[in-house]
C-alpha cells in the first residue's frame, strides 16, 4: 500500500461481527474459540467442520474467513482456500495492507502462478509468451483463482516481477482478441479483471509500438462496430479496457444500452458508470477560500490530472474508540490531557486527497465529525463517491487552501495533516497556520518527508531531470523502465512506484519540501507543542532501544531520534509521522 493508505489504515480492533453481545454472540465466540484450539491442536478436520459452523451463524466474520482459508490451504485445498482468502480481504480490505505475505500465499496456492513469477523474474524485462510462463495450460491454469482475481482488482500490484508478468499476459490477451479468437469463461473473467488492475493503476505498465499500433486499430474497429449498431465482440472490448480507460472514447457509453456478462458490466461500472459519477458531484463541493497562491496552484493542477492514491475500498469491521483512548494506548509513556469530549469532536482533514485518511478517521474515532479539504476538485469528488453511506453525514468535502483557511472562521479539536504540508512552499508556515485553528489542547497528526531518508528520492529526481521525462503517463512509464536498470530501482521499495498517480507524487511532484529532526524540535518548542510520539514498526523501536537501553527508552526525546536517524538514514524513509498536542 502506498504511504497514504498505511497512515489510513489505523489500528483496527476484532471485526465488529464478532463482537454481538446477545447469546449468538456468545455461541460463535465459543465455537470460534473451539476452532482455534483445535487448529492449534493439528486437528484439521475438526478446526474446519467448526470454522464452517462459525461461518454459517455470521457469513461475515472475516477472521473466520482467513482462520478456515489456512486450514484448508494446509489440508492441501487450495482452491476453496483461496475463495475463503478471498472472502476475507472482501469483508477486511484493510488486510490488502499484509500484500507481500498475501501474493507469497498466492504463489503456494497457485503453483502455475508461483512458476510464472520465478521465469519472469529470470528473465528481466523480457516479455515472455504465455506457454513460456504458464506452460501448455496456459492461461487456464490461473485464471479462474478467486484470490487472484481478487488481488487484481482491490490494489495495484506492488511487485516488479508481477507487474511484467501481468504486462505480458495482457499483451498474449491483445493477441488472442485481435485474432478474433473466442474467449473462455474464465479467459474473459481474468481479461476483465486485469483490465481493472490496469485502470486502478492508471495504466502504469508498459507497452511497444506493435502493441500501441494494435490498440489504435482495436480502438478504430470497435468504433466502427458501435457505430453501425453490430455486435461487440467482449474480449476484444475487456483487451481495450486493458490499454485505456473506456470513459475515455466518446463512442464508448452506448455501451451501457447493451446487456453483458457480470464481467464486463462490473467493468463499465468501473470505467464508465463510476467516472460520470464523479463528474456530476462537481457542483456539489463547496469552495471555501480562494486558490491564489502559485505553488498552490501548481498543486492543485498536478491532482487534478492525477487524483492521489486511487483506492478501491474502505476498511470494513472496523472497531471505533474515543480518540483520547488511541493516544494513550499509542503513547502510553507520553502525558496527554484529556479531550474533555464524551460526545462529538470536530476534525479537520488538511489535504485529504481522494478521502481514505478521512473515511479512516471517522471510522476510527467515536464521535469524530470531519471537515476534509483539498486544492483539487476531481480528488474530492473521488473521495465524495468512495465515502460508505453510513459515513457520508459524518464527512463534509470541500475545496480549500491552507494558505487561506484562517477565513473560515471555524477551529476544531484534532487536525490531520500527514500529506500535505512538504507540498507546500514553505512546509512550517502552513503548520502554523493550522495551529491557529485548532483549539486549546486539541490535538495533530502530522507527516513530513526526512531530508535523511528520502535521499534515494532526491537521487532518482536528479535522474529525471537530467535526462529530461516530463511528468505525463506516457514519460512516466519510460522512465519507470529506465529507473529499473540502474542502482536506483531501489525506489520501488515504495508501494507508489506500480501507479501513475502515485508514481508522480513520489518522484515527479512539482513541489516537494523535507525537514529534519532538529527543525521540528525548534519549530515544536517555538510554537509551545507537546511532542507525543512518533507512529513506527517494532524494528524501529527495537534500533531505538539498542542506542540507548543505558540511558532509558524515553520514546519522545528527538534528540535522541536524530542520533538514530543518524546511524540508520533509512529510519523515516517514508516520512516523520507523529502527533503533538497544543498547550
Amino acid at each position: 500500500m502506498n504511504r497514504k493508505q498505511r497512515r489510513a489504515t489505523l489500528k483496527h480492533g476484532p471485526p465488529a461481527a464478532a463482537r454481538r453481545s446477545d447469546s449468538g454472540g456468545d455461541q460463535i465466540r465459543q465455537l470460534f474459540f473451539e476452532a482455534a484450539e483445535c487448529e492449534r491442536s493439528h486437528k484439521l478436520d475438526d478446526a474446519a467442520r467448526i470454522y464452517k459452523r462459525v461461518l454459517l451463524l455470521n457469513p461475515d466474520h472475516a477472521e473466520a474467513c482467513n482462520n478456515l482459508g489456512r486450514v484448508l490451504q494446509t489440508q492441501g485445498k487450495a482452491k476453496e482456500a483461496s475463495g475463503y482468502y478471498a472472502r476475507a480481504l472482501t469483508l477486511m480490505p484493510q488486510l490488502l495492507e499484509q500484500y507481500a505475505g498475501i501474493c507469497a500465499t498466492l504463489a503456494a496456492l497457485l503453483p502455475p502462478l508461483g512458476e510464472a513469477l520465478r521465469r519472469q523474474a529470470a528473465s528481466s524485462s523480457k516479455q515472455l509468451t504465455e506457454s513460456e510462463l504458464l506452460g501448455d495450460a496456459g492461461l487456464a491454469a490461473i485464471a479462474a483463482d478467486p484470490l487472484l482475481l481478487h488481488l487484481l482488482q482491490s490494489t495495484p500490484v506492488r511487485d516488479v516481477a508481477f507487474e511484467r508478468l501481468l504486462t505480458s499476459l495482457r499483451l498474449s490477451l491483445l493477441a488472442d482478441a485481435m485474432a478474433g479468437k473466442t474467449a473462455s469463461e474464465p479467459a474473459l473473467g481474468f481479461a476483465c479483471a486485469l483490465a481493472k488492475q490496469c485502470f486502478i493503476n492508471e495504466y502504469i505498465f508498459t507497452t511497444t509500438p506493435e502493441e500501441d499500433t494494435q490498440v489504435d486499430q482495436l480502438k478504430l474497429a470497435l468504433s466502427e462496430a458501435l457505430k453501425a449498431g453490430t455486435a461487440v465482440d467482449p474480449a476484444q472490448l475487456a483487451a481495450l479496457a486493458m490499454y485505456h480507460p473506456l470513459h475515455t472514447f466518446a463512442c464508448i457509453p452506448v455501451l451501457l444500452e447493451r446487456h453483458w456478462t457480470k464481467a464486463i458490466d462490473d467493468l463499465l461500472t468501473q470505467q464508465l458508470r463510476e467516472p460520470a459519477e464523479e463528474q456530476s458531484l462537481r457542483d456539489s463541493i463547496p469552495r471555501l477560500t480562494a486558490i491564489d497562491d502559485e505553488v498552490s496552484q501548481r498543486v492543485r493542477q498536478q491532482y487534478e490530472e492525477n487524483p492521489y492514491p486511487r483506492w478501491v475500498y474502505a476498511a470494513g469491521q472496523v472497531s471505533t474508540i474515543p480518540i483520547d483512548q488511541y493516544l494513550r494506548e499509542q503513547f502510553p509513556a507520553s502525558v496527554v490531557a484529556p479531550f474533555g469530549k464524551t460526545g462529538a469532536f470536530d476534525m479537520l482533514v488538511a489535504g485529504c486527497g481522494t478521502g481514505q485518511v478521512a473515511i479512516a478517521s471517522v471510522q476510527k474515532y467515536s464521535g469524530a465529525q470531519a471537515l476534509a479539504i483539498d486544492l483539487s476538485l476531481s480528488s474530492l469528488c473521488y473521495a465524495k463517491r468512495k465515502t460508505p453511506a453510513e459515513l457520508a453525514a459524518r464527512i463534509d468535502y470541500a475545496q480549500a487552501d491552507i494558505l487561506n483557511l484562517a477565513s473560515i472562521g471555524r477551529s476544531f479539536d484534532a487536525i490531520d495533516a500527514c500529506g500535505v504540508l512538504h507540498h507546500m512552499a514553505d512546509p512550517l508556515e502552513g503548520w502554523r497556520i493550522l495551529l491557529t485553528l485548532l483549539r486549546p489542547g486539541g490535538v495533530m497528526h502530522l507527516a513530513f518527508y526526512s531530508e535523511t531518508g528520502r535521499s534515494d528520492v532526491v537521487a532518482a529526481r536528479s535522474f529525471i531531470a537530467e535526462r529530461g521525462f516530463g511528468s505525463t503517463p506516457v514519460d512516466i512509464r519510460r522512465c519507470r523502465q529506465e529507473i529499473l536498470k540502474t542502482p536506483l530501482a531501489t525506489i520501488t521499495r515504495f508501494t507508489d512506484f506500480f501507479s501513475t498517480s502515485e508514481c508522480r507524487d513520489l518522484l515527479f511532484h512539482v513541489q516537494e519540501s523535507r525537514l529534519s529532526l532538529p527543525a521540528i524540535k525548534t519549530f515544536l518548542t517555538q510554537n509551545g507543542l507537546r511532542f507525543l510520539g512518533f507512529e513506527f514498526n517494532a524494528p524501529i523501536a527495537n534500533r531505538y532501544r539498542g542506542l540507548f537501553a543505558e540511558q532509558g527508552w524515553s520514546m519522545t526525546d528527538l534528540d535522541r531520534w536524530h542520533a538514530v536517524e543518524s546511524n540508520y538514514p533509512d529510519t523515516f524513509s517514508g516520512m516523520y509521522q507523529f502527533w503533538v498536542q497544543k498547550s
